[in-house]
């Protein structure tokens, strides 16, 4: 003990200088006093809890004595504190002896009293038993008691201690029969025990100070010297011991002790001290002479203060745990510690508080130190302290995967990163290191237990090469991983192991399962994902036999896209190049594309087909495409181009159904022709005959191009070809005038025969000679109307028809209908234009258009009188011609004028 350190952490000042009775001083050091007993006061416990005071003395002149308790807080009519217990100490037996120790309870459960004889009298709930029991407890020494001192866990378990000076001993009070025992067969003079913050029981001796537990003895500590008096504040034992001075009375040696921290806190010395208490967080020493001084503990950053100045940073750093430091500022304490050591070149121990500063202190402001220092080492076990407790960035990781790298610590690397899930770090950037430090493999261990897929591949495809590997790790991967990793390696791979790569991407692009995964047993309802196949072809650059492969697989599986059919067909029109093996005979490949191209399934863009085959001048690919745009006057090009005048027939008869001007086009082909085309000119005429396409002399025209084409014209010849085609239309067209002269006449005759009608209706009476009623069939009387459709009626049989003949009105409605909707339609001149530029046979639509009237002008009639009406329309019929040229023709005058005319004559 004589190596431990010494401070003044406690100063000293006097408070005041009183005698008396029972003195009550409060914070301001006042001071009041009141008569406890009439002789004396021999011992005093107050209660921490509540300001409770229990006290033992002499109240009259007998010996025994008297324990008291008062409120401090309540006073009597005295002005006194209130005295709530006056208690008799007379033991059961035997006479009274002085008492030497009190010891009390918080809560006043219970109270023990130590007497000279060496017997302990327990008094148990003081605070609610009326008349306390005073219960003797064993003791196998008959000296004194010296110390007394409860033992209170806070689990309802009491341990009194009790000191002689021949023995120590416990008492369990908080069981019912009370055992004893014995703890130690020494104990300690009078005042020299004393009650820790801890609740174990400290006495001091000659050699040290003993410390006992409830179940035995404890530590010791040897402070030598005779110990006069201990005590106990926060956490410090304080031990007045003699010291011999050469001259004047013996100084008491007061000496505070930090029993957790091992040093000595304070020492002074005093003379004759008599009581020392601990109140208001200093400690109060009364000396016999009536002094008492106040010894007050300095503040923890001055006691730091004071340790740094001394370089004593362990000492400090115990301190401040002990003083319940924050952590923050004891992470300052290792910081100053660790750079006191670094500067004295002690790194190693520099690190060690280093280390202890992790997760408050900034770690490059320890990185930088040992950097600079070349500790590598060092740094390595700080870099690995960072991951360990999860604190490192991609940065420290980076850097301790080079620590480990340089140092060639193959071990220490294997343990760092299989050290299990404990340890927190940047797993990219850590393969990253490993690749460049050439540890392929741990690199690989890194990807493939972090799931880091990607750069597992990257790691066996770039680095390993071993692509069996690869592709054996990507089977066993889910579908969106195995999707994204082909995507990047896939070209790799398919130039290295082109057939196993084919396969794997067929199976993904269908019914793809993780090889060695409870997936790849199990079958699911619902359908698997598939991959895009257009979204691969790009990994098979330079492998176009196994795009080919792989491109048709998926045509036969039905999952082919636009961009999948283009591709396949460029494959087969490709020429081969140089000196390689080609995929396939360029006949089996141009068959297969044909075969593509006919295909009715294939989703080609087809203009991108036409220009495939055009680059490659794949003639029947063109001739298909052709036809799938429905060009057709474009497949007739080509084989003129061609000059192959037999598919130029044939494509006219097989497309000329959906477009008759190919007809045309042929024939003029023909016709410009210098060598003879006698035979297909005689069969394109036969069908431009049978459909009806042209007329004679267009035809005429046509074919006499040749004629002032060619240098020396051979007339004969043409007139020959047409010579048959002629005869036959010029047989047509005389049997079509003669039918139409057959119309003419008829039509003449019934206008002569309407004329008359007219002329009847106009100069001639008309005779009704109808006997009956149309309506009702009875015989007719008057009143009766006769109309001139020669229907009669009786008057009460025509209801609201009266002006009209009820029989022909609805059709005379219907007809006036009709002309009322197309005097309507006249007018729409737009829609006439539109439909004759879209009309084909464009005489048929004026002659429709001539019918409802848009060419001519009707004039106002309406207000013209019945006989008006009939006069001019016996004028159209007679002249037959208007004397306004802009008047509408005879025929329409007369359907106005028997509109007007439709009268009845009331007989």
């Amino acid at each position: 003990m004589f190596q431990w350190k010494r401070f003044q952490f406690f100063e000293q000042e006097l408070c005041l200088h009183t005698s008396g009775f029972v003195n009550v001083v409060d914070r301001d050091f006042k001071v009041y006093s009141f008569q406890a007993f009439r002789f004396s006061v021999t011992h005093a416990e107050q209660l921490k809890q509540a300001n409770i005071l229990v006290a033992i003395g002499d109240d009259d002149d007998a010996i025994s004595p008297t324990l008291k308790v008062w409120n401090l807080d309540k006073a009597d009519k005295s002005g006194n504190p209130l005295c709530l217990r006056s208690i008799k100490i007379q033991p059961p037996v035997g006479a009274v002896v002085p008492v030497t120790c009190l010891a009390v309870l918080e809560d006043l459960s219970q109270v023990a009293i130590g007497l000279c004889n060496g017997v302990v009298l327990l008094m148990r709930d003081l605070g609610h038993e009326r008349a306390p029991k005073l219960v003797p407890l064993s003791n196998p020494s008959y000296s004194p008691i010296t110390g007394l001192g409860f033992s209170d866990d806070g689990k309802d378990r009491t341990t009194l201690f009790a000191a002689t000076p021949d023995s120590t001993v416990a008492y369990h009070t908080s069981l019912q029969r009370t055992p004893t025992e014995v703890l130690d067969d020494r104990g300690c003079e009078l005042g020299r025990a004393v009650i820790s913050d801890t609740h174990d029981l400290c006495i001091g001796r000659k050699e040290a100070v003993y410390f006992y537990e409830p179940e035995g003895r404890g530590p010791c500590f040897a402070f030598e010297g005779e110990k006069k008096m201990l005590s106990w504040f926060r956490g410090y034992l304080i031990v007045v011991s003699q010291q011999e001075v050469a001259s004047g009375p013996k100084q008491d040696v007061f000496t505070i002790y930090d029993l957790k921290n091992k040093f000595i806190a304070y020492t002074t010395t005093f003379t004759n001290i008599s009581y020392i208490v601990s109140e208001w967080g200093s400690i109060f020493v009364l000396t016999r002479d009536g002094l008492l001084y106040q010894v007050q503990e300095k503040d923890t950053q001055t006691k730091l203060e004071t340790l740094f100045k001394k370089n004593l940073y362990s000492v400090a750093i115990d301190l401040a745990h002990s003083q319940q430091y924050d952590y923050n500022s004891i992470t300052d304490i290792f910081r100053k510690y660790g750079d006191h050591l670094y500067s004295k070149g002690d790194y190693d121990g520099a690190m060690r508080q280093y280390l202890r500063t992790i997760s408050r202190l900034e770690p490059s402001y320890v990185i930088r130190k040992f950097l600079d220092a070349q500790r590598i080492h060092n740094l390595t076990s700080y870099l690995q302290a960072l991951h360990e407790q999860g604190l490192a960035n991609a940065d420290h990781t980076t850097l301790l995967f080079n620590c480990y790298t340089k140092l060639k610590d193959v071990q220490k690397l294997d343990e760092f990163i299989k050290a299990g899930s404990n340890l927190k770090f940047e797993v990219k950037t850590a393969i990253k290191v490993c690749r460049q430090a050439g540890y392929f493999e741990h690199a690989l261990y890194l990807a493939k237990r972090h799931n880091h897929h990607e750069q597992a591949l990257k790691i066996i495809v770039e680095d390993l090469k071993d692509y069996q590997n690869a592709l054996t790790y990507i089977a066993t991967l889910n579908f969106f991983e195995c999707e994204k990793v082909l995507k990047k390696y896939g070209k790799n791979l398919v130039s290295c192991m082109p057939e196993q790569t084919t396969n794997l991407l067929m199976d993904l692009c269908t019914n793809y399962k993780p090889k060695g995964t409870k997936e790849a047993t199990e079958s699911f309802a619902q359908p698997r994902p598939k991959a895009n196949a257009e979204e691969f072809i790009h990994v098979f650059v330079g492998q176009e036999e196994w795009l080919a492969k792989f491109l048709e697989f998926i045509v036969q599986q039905g999952l082919a896209t636009n961009l999948v059919y283009n591709t396949l067909l460029e494959i087969y029109l490709r020429d081969d190049v140089g000196d390689k093996v080609p995929v396939m005979a360029r006949t089996e490949r141009l068959n297969r594309a044909i075969a593509l191209l006919n295909d009715p399934r294939a989703q080609f863009d087809e203009d991108h087909a036409l220009v495939l085959c055009q680059m490659h001048d794949f003639k029947a690919g063109i001739l298909v495409v052709y036809e799938h745009l429905k060009l057709y006057h474009e497949i007739v090009d080509f084989h003129m181009e061609n000059n192959d005048y037999e598919q130029v027939i044939s494509s006219c008869k097989k497309y000329g159904p959906m477009d008759p001007d190919l007809w045309i086009e042929a024939l003029t082909y023909f016709a410009l022709r210098d060598d003879d085309c006698q035979h297909e000119i005689g069969e394109v005429l036969n069908n431009i005959d049978r459909e009806n396409l042209l007329p004679p002399l267009p035809i005429i025209q046509i074919l006499s191009q040749k004629v002032r084409h060619l240098l020396e014209p051979t007339p004969t010849t043409q007139l020959a070809v047409v010579k048959d085609y002629i005869v036959r239309r010029l047989s047509q067209e005389n049997q079509l005038i003669a039918e139409d002269q057959r119309c003419i006449n008829n039509y003449r005759e019934e206008t002569e025969k309407m004329k008359k009608e007219f002329e009847e209706l106009r100069s001639g009476a008309k005779i009704f000679q109808l006997h009956k009623c149309t309506a009702c069939t009875g015989p007719l009387d008057l009143p009766s109307v006769h109309f001139l459709c020669m229907h009669s009626f009786h008057l009460r049989c025509l209801g609201e028809y009266d002006k009209e003949c009820p029989v022909c009105v609805r059709n005379n409605r219907k007809i006036l209908e009709i002309k009322k909707s197309l005097e309507e339609n006249s007018e729409q001149h737009e829609a006439f234009f539109r439909e004759l530029d879209a009309a084909s046979d464009g005489f048929e639509v004026v002659a429709k258009y001539f019918g409802r009237g848009i060419f001519s002008h009707m004039p106002s009639v309406n207000d013209q009188p019945p006989s008006q009406a009939i006069t001019d329309c016996h004028m159209a019929c007679n002249s037959g011609v208007l004397a306004d040229d802009t008047s509408p023709p005879p025929l329409a005058v007369v359907l106005v004028a028997l509109k007007k005319a439709q009268m009845c004559v009331l007989v």
